[in-house]
């Protein structure tokens, strides 16, 4: 019987030869002392005996038998050959009494590479056998500059806590998010509760991720698992069957492909708006029956919120702008913790659109989206990296240019405080923008930059005794907050003097995403960018953002911020040309070179002409943290652990 076994697995060896010959590449193992020419200087480390996957062992360790076999190891000797009969012999063996011996092999970057026993993988992989037992030796690689090697020492410290050798990750992060989605902390050492839990979970998704996307997976399992848990969550996914687990990830397939594809998100400058003969006549046809219901989440209420105050401005402008084709409802002092529940209210209640106006809803936006896939769930935030949850955002920083342009002609001593909230994307930004405009109208203006959620701490104190005349601070201000502490002021005895304010009219983003949605472009936009997530950036070009000026600002400096605003407004300006220099004085961005709309929201430096830094998560309070672990500036995508308490949620997440 073995014999007949082995030409039916020679014949599929010569075939995967042949295609790969014809493609040009080579149809032989790889060689692990070809690929590591140091191989034998570098340190190496004793595993022992340990089960790994056979779908990573990827070659022979020495060059000896790779003409024997496939690129799969699949046999392609002669049959009359004494390989060919040790071959047929070990497969009877093996089905009969199972694999009695070990392997031998090195293991280097989570890749195996056979020392001894290529026979015995080339029949479990033929048998089909997931896991073999194997006598593993570790080669350390040699330093490099690479996000290789820094995954690797991550995968390292991972193994160290777990011992887990098959949970592969790409990137640079992903074991720091893994642990952190399971409930661990890097160095802390899992319990054998905790990796029984772990190791039966990823198995059963393992089996229903290749089931599902069988050769068309856009990604390996573990990081599939990884965008997987943050929809999903790890608790409620311990106990799920392979079919539970393979209804998520059809649920979830656009995920993998805009993960795979690694693009940055499309931001677009705003919803689209022409009707084609094509597209008018279709949203006529598909017009639905009854008025477009869209629901709007807030974390706080109008009435203390200025963030949410101006959201609730753009939802009453739709009621407005559509009449009887749109209705909206709210939802406002709507918890974190909370969302996804009144989310799913809303949807049950008949609601085809949800704007969740903060962005520590996201979270719950991701796992909503998940549930309805036909549902249009929007988060206001900023470089959302999932595709089925569009984010929107308004591009202040432009304004925080004109503001700082105001600052500079009016600060007498040159010191102009700035109160930053939360350093997560954009904010840098703002600061930066803020800073050159300052230093356009007086190149000698300095940035004092304090933060008002660092605990017990007075930012507008601190910085008045640094002696900064003009502090910019909140943008917006709630109907019933009474300090006029907001926008650019001057501090004149107890009493702030409001110089100018940034205006943002959500109504402009509001009103372009619902008409995309009633003439059918959503759908369009979505399938032109199947493999990128989809985020929404308006500024002054479609009059989402403004600058009022007070009369205290002389007629003169008027005039410029009127020529800034309409040069900017209509892309004749751009705020971020360089060169552009950073604290540390080292260019950041050359000479007449504009920075491209994904880079000015992912800055995570601070313009030479600004004093002070960027704090850590941990230096905030709790109200912020949440929020800063999941938009957080130079955070990847995991997310929060702890969202912002009831009361205690974000007033203004605005930079």
């Amino acid at each position: 019987m073995g014999i007949n076994d082995y030409n039916k697995a020679r014949h599929d060896g010569l075939r995967e030869a042949h295609a790969l010959q014809s493609r040009g590449e080579s149809p032989m193992l790889p060689v692990l002392s070809e690929l590591v020419p140091r191989l034998n200087a570098m340190a190496q480390v004793p595993l022992g005996v340990m089960q790994i996957a056979t779908d990573q062992i990827a070659g022979t360790a020495t060059k000896g038998r790779t003409t024997a076999f496939s690129r799969s190891f699949l046999p392609l000797l002669d049959p009359s050959s004494e390989f060919a009969i040790k071959w047929a012999l070990l497969y009877d063996g093996v089905l009969a009494d199972g694999l009695r011996q070990p392997i031998i092999a090195l293991e280097y970057y989570n890749k195996y590479y056979v020392v001894e026993g290529n026979k015995r993988v080339s029949v479990m992989r033929r048998l089909g056998a997931p896991l073999i037992e194997a006598d593993v030796t570790r080669v350390i690689p040699e330093y490099e500059d690479s996000e290789r090697y820094r995954a690797y020492q991550a995968f390292l410290q991972f193994y160290e806590d777990t011992k887990l050798s098959h949970v592969i990750l790409q990137h640079e992060g992903d074991y720091a998010r893994l642990c952190a989605l399971t409930g661990h902390t890097p160095g802390e050492k899992w319990t054998a509760e905790a990796l029984f839990d772990f190791q039966s979970c990823f198995y059963r998704f393992t089996q229903a991720y290749e089931q599902s996307e069988a050769e068309r997976a856009p990604m390996p399992a573990g990081n599939a698992f990884l965008i997987y848990l943050e929809v999903f969550g790890y608790a409620d996914s311990v106990d799920k069957t392979p079919a539970e687990f393979k209804r998520d990830i059809e649920r979830i397939r656009a995920e993998f492909a805009v993960a795979a594809a690694n693009k940055p998100a499309a931001l677009l400058g705003q919803p689209a708006e022409k009707q084609t003969l094509v597209t008018s006549v279709k949203s006529v046809l598909l017009r639905p029956a009854r008025a477009l219901r869209c629901g709007f989440l807030y974390n706080s209420s109008p009435d203390r919120s200025g963030w949410t105050y101006w959201h609730e401005l753009g939802r009453a402008a739709l009621d407005k702008a559509f009449g009887e084709r749109v209705e909206t409802t709210l939802r406002a002092d709507v918890p974190a913790e909370q969302a996804q529940s009144v989310m799913e209210e809303l949807l049950s209640d008949g609601c085809d659109v949800i704007f969740a106006a903060s962005p520590v809803f996201l979270e719950a936006c991701i796992r909503e989206s998940a549930a309805h896939p036909q549902a249009k769930i929007l988060n206001c935030s900023l470089l959302a990296s999932y595709h089925n949850v569009r984010s929107y955002y308004l591009k202040i920083y432009e304004a925080k240019f004109i503001l700082g342009a105001i600052a500079g002609a009016m600060a007498d001593n040159n010191l102009i405080g700035y109160i930053a909230d939360y350093p997560i994307y954009g904010t840098p930004a703002s600061i930066n923008a803020f800073a050159l405009g300052a230093q356009m109208t007086n190149p000698r203006a300095q940035i004092l930059l304090d933060w008002s959620t660092l605990p017990g701490h007075d930012p507008e104190a601190a910085l008045r005794a640094q002696g900064a005349s003009i502090l910019s601070s909140r943008d917006i201000r709630a109907p019933q907050v009474a300090s006029r502490a907001f926008g650019l002021y001057r501090q004149e005895g107890d009493d702030p003097v409001n110089l100018a304010v940034p205006v943002w009219n959500w109504a402009r983003l509001y009103e372009g995403i619902v008409r995309s949605i009633l003439i059918d472009a959503w759908s369009e936009e979505g399938a032109q960018n199947a493999d990128r997530a989809l985020s929404y950036y308006m500024g002054m070009s479609t009059d989402a953002i403004d600058v009022v000026c007070s009369s205290r600002v002389p007629q003169r400096l008027h005039r410029l911020v009127e020529l800034l605003h309409e040069r900017i407004r209509a892309g004749a300006f751009l705020p971020f040309v360089g060169p552009l220099r950073d604290q540390s004085g080292a260019e950041r961005v050359s000479e007449n070179v504009a920075l491209t709309p994904q880079e000015i929201i992912s800055m995570d430096y601070l313009a030479e002409n600004v004093v002070g830094r960027l704090p850590a998560c941990q230096e905030l309070n709790d109200a912020a943290r949440g929020l800063v672990t999941l938009q957080g500036v130079g955070k990847s995508a995991a997310p929060a652990q702890a969202a912002a308490k009831p009361g205690e949620a974000a007033e203004d997440p605005a930079p």
